[in-house]
């Protein structure tokens, strides 16, 4: 179902209260109103030129990490025990898991769930079974496992966690949250940026998913995004629910092109979302008219940009990267540290998280997936870096 932006509803407030300003106004001078004009102008410029900048910035391949201070030692014969959701992302994930603990001669566990409340604890309670030394899992509401998160607490045995809607040191059972709320918003913000210097029509639309909470959090930052850098750019916002990808989803998409063939950019709050797209718009003979960025995409996202298959760009996730970093982080818990914080990458007002994992960030293109049936490594050979990190 499309909604109207709140950008525009905003902006149709602000005519609608700069009506009532100059209906009530007392001796406000043509010069003075010439002045502010100018201002908003000018801010308008470089909130655009901020953008564009950044845009650039992220499209550069990454050859280094930084993950902050190292943990101090490596403890022996730890259990690891990893509990995935239902996308492909969390398998790409646990390769990285897997074989981070296998380097470091620990034992590895793990169960998966629905990315339902009761499947969650549930999957929770078979984690508490195992008495492992750590849990790791990713993406959905603390609330659905307060009760079990409250046993692992007792029992003394760190979570990390990863895509809740939460700071990057949550606490509260809760020892790490390597994609915090903050990482999510700067998607969004990413997103919007590229959308717009993609676009010649400026004219967009966002497919969200707000069953996970965190890509709320990736609409929020595109539209706060949008606001600031391309106030006249028309926008749609899509929902969606998991079960409409692949089966409603690429109708909708073919739908919205037929509905407006001005329409020249779509934005999708998830790489996994456009499961069938491409197919469709090719059967509609619309493969050509809009153009489209995703995050934290995979193998299918990165054959559809090198087949220039309506996706141009990804906000790549170095997935098994992630898998890595997580057991860097439960090497320093189990070892008696803290977890370890990067520099913050980026100098947002209120988003003071983002970057603290050190993860690698990069739009990917065409010119930049070398191998499109393989996950994307972030650095190359990251697991050389871990290793010396390590000791090992």
């Amino acid at each position: 179902m499309k909604k109207s932006h709140p950008l525009m509803v905003r902006r149709m407030f602000a005519l609608s209260v700069a009506g009532l300003l100059a209906l009530t106004a007392c001796g406000g001078s043509d010069a003075d109103n010439a002045a502010s004009d100018t201002t908003a102008a000018a801010s308008d410029s470089s909130a655009a030129d901020i953008a564009a900048a950044r845009v650039t910035k992220y499209l550069q391949t990454i050859t280094e990490i930084d993950l902050g201070e190292a943990p101090a030692s490596v403890p022996e014969a730890k259990t690891v025990y990893y509990i995935a959701c239902s996308v492909a992302v969390c398998a790409e994930i646990q390769v990285g898991v897997e074989a981070a603990v296998k380097a470091l001669g620990w034992t590895f566990k793990s169960t998966s769930h629905q990315d339902t409340p009761e499947t969650v604890a549930a999957a929770f309670d078979a984690a508490i079974a195992a008495k492992p030394d750590v849990v790791m899992s990713s993406g959905n509401p603390r609330e659905w496992f307060a009760d079990q998160l409250a046993t692992l607490q007792g029992m003394n045995i760190p979570v990390i966690s990863w895509s809740l809607p939460e700071g990057y040191e949550p606490g509260n059972g809760i020892a790490a949250n390597v994609l915090s709320a903050d990482d999510y918003y700067f998607y969004g913000v990413l997103m919007a940026d590229y959308a717009v210097a993609n676009s010649p029509n400026k004219n967009i639309r966002f497919v969200g998913l707000p069953v996970f909470p965190v890509l709320s959090l990736v609409q929020q930052g595109f539209n706060d995004e949008i606001a600031a850098i391309c106030p006249d750019c028309k926008v749609e916002t899509q929902e969606v629910a998991i079960s409409d990808i692949g089966v409603n989803l690429p109708g909708q998409i073919v739908s919205a092109l037929q509905a407006d063939p001005a329409l020249d950019f779509i934005v999708y709050a998830f790489g996994g979302m456009m499961y069938g797209v491409p197919d469709a718009l090719d059967a509609a003979g619309l493969i050509d008219q809009a153009k489209a960025v995703s995050q934290a995409g995979g193998p299918m996202n990165f054959d559809f940009i090198a087949k220039g298959r309506h996706q141009i760009g990804e906000v790549a996730l170095a997935s098994e990267l992630l898998g890595w970093r997580v057991t860097d982080m439960a090497v320093s818990l189990l070892s008696g540290g803290t977890i370890s914080k990067a520099p913050a990458s980026e100098n947002i007002a209120g988003h003071a998280d983002i970057g603290l994992n050190g993860l690698p960030l990069q739009i990917l293109q065409a010119d930049t997936i070398a191998d499109p049936t393989a996950l994307w490594p972030g650095v190359v050979g990251f697991q050389d870096k871990f290793l010396a990190r390590w000791g090992k």
